[in-house]
């Protein structure tokens, strides 16, 4: 039986070991670059996994965009967390999350990405383009 509109997607943080027989036409036809977050994008991350924290009026969701370079999505998820613990170890029935919160959880979580990493990835992305036979859309690689 014939399988139509089938897509299948990978993601690796390791392009630089895929066999290139994956990349070969029909296999994997499409390379594509996911970068970290800009800061427009690590605001939003932020609004999501604070939708249901209680926060503080002092809490500034723009600020910690701004003060977040380098973290992926999973490294604000984690942050967001830590700052909810960080409360609660505080005080156990509080109602509020601060920014004094995030400070401390900034101090324990620190972004995956470096700049090392974050220019290995651009560095591939360049190679890949070059050496690539066929046409590909490279924009970034799931990291």
């Amino acid at each position: 039986e014939r399988l139509e509109g089938v897509v299948v997607i990978a993601a690796t943080n390791r392009p630089d070991i895929i066999d290139p027989a994956l990349l070969r036409p029909g296999r994997f036809d499409r390379l594509v670059y996911v970068p970290p977050p800009d800061e427009k994008a690590r605001l939003e991350i932020f609004k999501v996994h604070t939708r249901r924290m209680p926060l503080a009026e002092d809490v500034d969701l723009a600020e910690l965009a701004k003060r977040t370079e380098g973290y992926t999505g999973a490294d604000i998820e984690v942050l967001v967390r830590e700052a909810g613990l960080i409360a609660l170890r505080e005080n156990i029935n509080t109602d509020k999350v601060h920014m004094r919160h995030f400070e401390e959880a900034l101090k324990k979580v620190r972004p995956s990405l470096t700049p090392d990493i974050i220019k290995f990835y651009e560095s591939w992305n360049e190679r890949a383009r070059k050496v690539s036979k066929q046409q590909l859309t490279v924009t970034g690689f799931y990291v």
